[in-house]
């Protein structure tokens, strides 16, 4: 795996981590569910739909 996979996988995840903890915040200072669900649905797809990608199309893929 090249290095520039390695950090767009770990920028995705550590932006989604961000995401993650902004609608938790939104969750406890009493922000609206669409902004929380918003953000969530945002950070769920930045931790999980997109490293998955890269390791199924990118990682896979023959040299």
């Amino acid at each position: 795996m090249s290095s520039t996979i390695l950090f767009i996988t770990m920028a995705s995840v550590f932006i989604g981590f961000l995401f993650f903890g902004g609608a938790f915040a939104s969750f406890m200072y009493k922000k609206s569910n669409v902004q929380i669900w918003t953000l969530f649905t945002i950070a769920i797809v930045l931790i999980t739909v997109i490293p998955v990608t890269i390791a199924v199309f990118w990682a896979s893929t023959p040299v």
